[in-house]
């Protein structure tokens, strides 16, 4: 990712070296919240894997939040090549203290590939298979997919004009209670996974959240106009209600092998980004159609019918996570 940063950033690059910057930035991104995953399922007991997943999402919510504020700061005073190249050189910095201080994993947990190319390729093409064809993979991704959905489409994307023609408030105003989703992520998901290993289950949580976030979002798109305090507040709770995502993870590598654990978790997480990306179009080719004289200036009732994907998305998890196996250790120690 760091190498992205200064591609991109080089003065003088063209279109093209900035998009490569791009692609590295992503490429580079896409193995944090795997990489810390698999550190967990080596390092830390089964029972806290939940705990730890929603831990590392809540840094990552935290980041998102505090990181706003901060980077418009040094926007304004280094400029965009300047923030990135300054990203690059913290980047460099993170690495060296990742390579200092991890440990070298337990024994038993990695595959010694030293001289040994083919018998890597065929260990992973052997756990891909295996995870790939367990349909236990396919659901915890899906679930996870419908879970996430009013993050990326509603608050990344569409979020904050939503409020303001519900609510009339500033930009300023609706950007605050837009960044409620965020906040109720952030103090959700370290506490759904503590609660779930706690009792050793997944499944509950997971049918609970994709029902009561389905009826919270109706709430949210009805005919009523809330008021910005009360809006941001069904934001924080839906936020807290959908932050159950992170089990997902831990479900899928729970339903895997051990040497397939992080395997297992890429696969729910390319899910969860390869349908999220498509959504975010796929609900601005609904709102084209809804307006249909080709105007970008929709109406709130626009955006309710837009929107109406999301319940439907958190319906559909509902019946996908009531097909899941319990795979928690309390479900285990009862058998």
């Amino acid at each position: 990712m760091l190498v992205g940063c200064f591609f991109a950033a080089l003065p003088g690059g063209g279109v093209g070296t900035f998009a490569l910057g791009r692609m590295l930035m992503g490429a580079g991104s896409a193995f944090a919240f795997i990489g810390a995953m698999y550190v967990a399922s080596a390092w830390f007991p089964r029972r806290r894997w939940a705990f730890l997943s929603g831990l590392t999402t809540a840094l990552g919510m935290g980041g998102a939040i505090l990181g706003q504020a901060p980077v418009a700061l040094l926007l304004r005073h280094c400029g965009w090549r300047g923030s990135w190249l300054m990203a690059g050189a913290i980047g460099i910095a993170v690495a060296i203290l990742l390579h200092c201080g991890l440990p070298p994993e337990p024994e038993g947990t990695a595959v010694d590939g030293r001289g040994e190319s083919q018998r890597v390729l065929r260990h992973f093409f052997s756990s891909l298979s295996s995870v790939l064809r367990n349909s236990q993979t396919w659901l915890a991704g899906l679930v996870a997919c419908s879970l996430f959905l009013p993050l990326i489409v509603f608050a990344d994307f569409w979020g904050v004009h939503y409020i303001e023609l519900l609510t009339g408030a500033t930009t300023a105003q609706a950007a605050t209670a837009n960044g409620m989703l965020y906040l109720g992520w952030l103090v959700g998901s370290p506490l759904v996974g503590s609660l779930s290993d706690w009792v050793g289950r997944r499944k509950p949580f997971l049918v609970g959240s994709c029902l009561m976030g389905m009826l919270l979002l109706l709430a949210i798109l009805g005919p009523s106009h809330l008021s910005l305090s009360t809006l941001g507040l069904l934001l924080f709770l839906l936020g807290i209600l959908s932050s159950p995502q992170v089990i997902c993870f831990t479900v899928s590598s729970e339903h895997n092998g051990r040497e397939a654990r992080g395997t297992a978790i890429a696969a729910v997480n390319t899910a969860v980004m390869f349908i999220g990306g498509i959504m975010q179009p796929v609900v601005g080719l609904l709102l084209d159609h809804c307006a249909g004289d080709g105007s970008s200036d929709f109406t709130l009732n626009q955006f309710r019918s837009a929107f109406l994907i999301l319940p439907i998305a958190m319906a559909v998890g509902l019946l996908l996570s009531l097909a899941l196996r319990e795979s928690g250790e309390g479900a285990r120690q009862q058998k």
